[in-house]
């Protein structure tokens, strides 16, 4: 079993929109305008109606469980198909009907998320008057099947919890036991009182 997640819940953004952003760090009114407080990996969630993104607060190294540091510092280091092979999501229906149960699966075994859906890595290492924001987009959008399990949660959405956890899986035995990188909830989601993305030409931004 894992240990404690070391990345903290910064919080988590639903932005309704019928032209999902990438990399949507560059938007000015993500996480309150906050993002660039303090070192942060995010998911950003391509959706046919919108961008769902979770936002955590990166530890120092030093603070990282044992081998979970060299993990992680691999995985920033890492090509495409390195990073690919490696971030791995588990879902898991906490409470919610039987049909949205059926569709995410038992929650026991995650599963690597580039094999089924397309993802995209926005990494910038911290400098002297900025801090490191690591976004990872999640292409949804072009998935069938991600769509189709969406679809079905989508429905039921108000009487539905359903946790995430990210795990970078081990590349070799020293990297063992793995552990859950971080981890969100989303609860009684009301999606139609979710705000509307605010406008923003993002390639002008800095």
């Amino acid at each position: 079993p894992s240990g404690p997640a070391p990345f903290t819940c910064r919080g988590v953004d639903i932005w309704l929109s019928d032209n999902p952003e990438r990399h949507i760090a560059r938007h000015p009114r993500v996480l309150g305008g906050k993002l660039h407080d303090e070192d942060t990996f995010l998911v950003n969630f391509l959706l046919p109606f919108g961008n769902l993104v979770a936002y955590f607060g990166i530890p120092e190294l030093d603070k990282f469980p044992p081998k979970l540091a060299n993990v992680w510092t691999k995985f920033l280091q890492g090509d495409q198909q390195y990073r690919d092979a490696r971030l791995k999501l588990l879902p898991v229906v906490v409470d919610g009907p039987w049909i949205v149960k059926a569709a995410v699966g038992p929650g026991t075994s995650p599963a690597l998320l580039g094999k089924v859906i397309p993802l995209q890595y926005y990494f910038q290492s911290p400098t002297a008057n900025k801090k490191g924001i690591y976004e990872v987009d999640v292409i949804i959008t072009a998935s069938s099947i991600a769509k189709g399990i969406l679809s079905v949660v989508k429905g039921h959405t108000k009487s539905l919890s359903i946790a995430f956890g990210f795990i970078i899986e081990a590349a070799e035995e020293a990297e063992l036991p793995e552990t859950v990188l971080c981890n969100f909830q989303l609860h009684a989601l009301h999606l139609e009182d979710c705000p509307q993305l605010p406008p923003c030409n993002l390639d002008e931004v800095a």
